[in-house]
């Protein structure tokens, strides 16, 4: 064979792998950055998933956060939020809008430090501008959905700033952790159901009791602004015979 004729074997070989679905696409799939995903398949949270057209180009058509998020990906709780695509880019929530839109205060050279030590004199906290969308305060400031306003314990109007919903500085497992190491087991055992609650800014981890209390509901209370664990029995009473 001439040149020419190895020329048109290898575009025709192209073409075929082109119009064969089994063509392997170097992309990473889903948690395992080690698999590939095949031609007309793409990367997911879970792993390949069919799709239309070829991996690259759907990977293309995310761009922006809220789009990476609607597309299942998984949500990094950063300040700000990030979310990647995995074979992707990673893209960052645009905090300052939200905040803006929700009827917070965005300040662009604000600090955490003396917001989350407010009232306590002895803090020492260093000069440095940290953006933050704040919240609370007397003029109550709010905070984008999927944030909650973290305000230092036992100040009325007391101005804080918005962290992740997901339980600010403690996630549910970080939380689980330090009622495992409290005297909440004392009093029973730990269950799987808990709740964050974004206004008391604290995990309700359920509790079955050792010893039966009609009419109460316990459940271990992990604060996560100090890490403090006690037990709440959310008592509802015995209603008359």
């Amino acid at each position: 064979m001439n040149s020419s004729q190895y020329l048109v074997i290898a575009m025709l070989c192209i073409a075929v792998c082109m119009g064969v679905s089994g063509c392997l696409q170097q992309v990473p799939s889903g948690n395992n950055t080690n698999q590939t995903c095949t031609a007309g398949t793409c990367p997911t949270p879970t792993g390949c998933s069919n799709a239309t057209g070829t991996c690259p180009a759907a990977l293309q058509n995310i761009t922006s956060f809220n789009g990476c998020v609607a597309a299942g990906y998984p949500v990094m709780e950063s300040y700000p939020r990030q979310c990647h695509v995995p074979g992707g880019p990673t893209f960052v929530e645009n905090i300052s809008q939200l905040c803006t839109e929700a009827g917070g205060n965005w300040n662009e050279c604000s600090n955490r430090c003396p917001l989350d030590n407010a009232g306590n004199p002895t803090a020492i906290c260093t000069a440095m501008c940290e953006p933050l969308c704040e919240c609370g305060g007397i003029t109550g400031f709010l905070c984008p959905l999927g944030y909650t306003c973290k305000t230092p314990a036992g100040i009325a109007d007391a101005l804080g700033y918005c962290v992740p919903e997901s339980g600010g500085n403690l996630t549910r497992d970080q939380a689980y952790a330090l009622a495992l190491n409290s005297t909440c087991v004392q009093e029973g055992n730990l269950t799987n159901n808990s709740f964050y609650n974004p206004n008391s800014h604290t995990w309700w981890i359920d509790l079955v009791p050792n010893t039966s209390h009609p009419g109460c509901n316990p459940a271990c209370v992990v604060d996560v602004r100090n890490g403090a664990s006690e037990v709440n029995w959310r008592c509802t009473g015995l209603l008359p015979p």
